[in-house]
């Protein structure tokens, strides 16, 4: 055998064995077994654990180097994320800067992602896929209408403000739907909940009003950090949406439909503003490229990975590192010096939405019935 196959299998007298690979740059998984035209050769149990010597001698090296492999993998899936959170904001802003409006970046990065998955869904996912309900359908649609319009406020947010403010005001998504987990889901709230947001809210007028005295703070400050605001709510409310088809539909493929409803949406926007798609330099193109790989690959996949190892509340606060990561990016790149009020604002946003993040799943426990 020149090479492990992913997933083989086949059986020895009964026994199973699992052998992970850390040769390869994923764990593969390879289950051995007896074949029937080698039973013969095996007459009794000694031999045939004579003969499994050497396999298991490879199992167990093997096993030991999957304990070294893995909290490896879990820190690179950690890094990915920060590094897409923290860059993409700065490849946005480099794509725009090359002459591309934000409609037609949004545009070919939901629509480059819709394609590349496709054909993914089509061959594993193709049953699950025709068994979608028309209310499925429905709401997927509408869950891609607020995710377009939560991407584009985002992209055009970074046209006019800094990056500082877009980063920190579009992460504040779990205070703003705390109302519908009240009133739809009947969530309880704690006191130091309600407290983190008073935090978060005084912060974000911090931000807002600091960014006014800030260098190169943008064309207009208030403008661009009020769409990230308005693009994080929209943000919460597909998320709300998600939360009830989640449970129904395999992740990946809500996702391919929540993308390609996306993509019809923004290709609506796009036709009633008459925005051009070409003409723009190749550059542009290629910058656009480069925000899907970012957001996407890095970014969304590796959350999906993340949210196997993390709980949703630990990738919340992860996401927060970002937003420095974002803002000394921009000290260097783009010479946006923050003033005062937008450190201690900043300071304060993050404060209240890591504490509301962890405040918020230990009610939504609390909330679940108990069995």
């Amino acid at each position: 055998m020149s090479r492990l196959q992913t997933h083989t299998s086949v059986s020895l007298q009964g026994l199973d064995w699992t052998l992970y690979s850390p040769s390869l740059s994923w764990v593969s998984a390879l289950r051995i077994s007896y074949l029937a035209n080698f039973a013969p050769t095996l007459p009794d149990k000694r031999e045939a654990s004579q003969a499994l010597a050497p396999v298991l001698a490879w199992r167990d090296y093997s096993i030991r180097g999957l304990y070294l492999y893995m909290p490896n993998r879990r820190g690179l899936i950690l890094l990915s994320i920060v590094f897409s959170a923290g860059v993409t904001p700065i490849a946005i802003r480099i794509t725009q800067s090359e002459g591309m409006p934000s409609l037609v970046i949004v545009l070919i990065r939901l629509w480059l992602i819709s394609l590349a998955l496709a054909p993914l869904i089509w061959t594993r996912y193709r049953e699950d896929l025709l068994r979608v309900t028309p209310r499925q359908w429905l709401l997927s649609g509408i869950a891609g209408f607020w995710l377009s319009l939560n991407l584009l406020l985002l992209f055009l947010s970074l046209e006019y403000t800094s990056v500082l403010m877009t980063s920190v005001l579009r992460r504040t998504t779990p205070m703003w739907i705390v109302l519908p987990e009240i009133l739809i889901f009947g969530v309880v709230f704690s006191r130091r909940f309600w407290l983190s947001l008073v935090a978060t809210i005084i912060g974000v007028a911090l931000v807002g009003f600091g960014g006014l005295s800030a260098i190169e703070a943008g064309a207009d400050p208030l403008l661009g950090g009020g769409m990230a605001l308005f693009g994080s709510i929209c943000f919460g409310i597909y998320l709300l949406i998600g939360r009830q088809l989640n449970n129904v539909i395999p992740p990946l493929l809500y996702s391919f439909m929540v993308f390609f409803s996306a993509a019809i949406v923004t290709s609506v926007f796009v036709g009633a503003t008459g925005t051009p798609v070409t003409g723009y330099p190749a550059s542009s193109y290629l910058w656009a490229i480069v925000v899907t790989i970012l957001a996407q690959v890095f970014g969304h996949i590796a959350m999906n990975l993340g949210l196997q190892n993390y709980t949703a509340t630990a990738m919340a606060i992860v996401l927060q590192i970002a937003v420095v990561l974002s803002a000394v990016i921009a000290l260097f790149m783009f010479g946006e010096i923050p003033s005062l009020a937008q450190i201690i604002g900043s300071a304060l946003v993050v404060y209240g939405v890591v504490i509301a993040t962890i405040e918020q799943t230990r009610a939504r426990w609390k909330h679940q019935p108990q069995t």
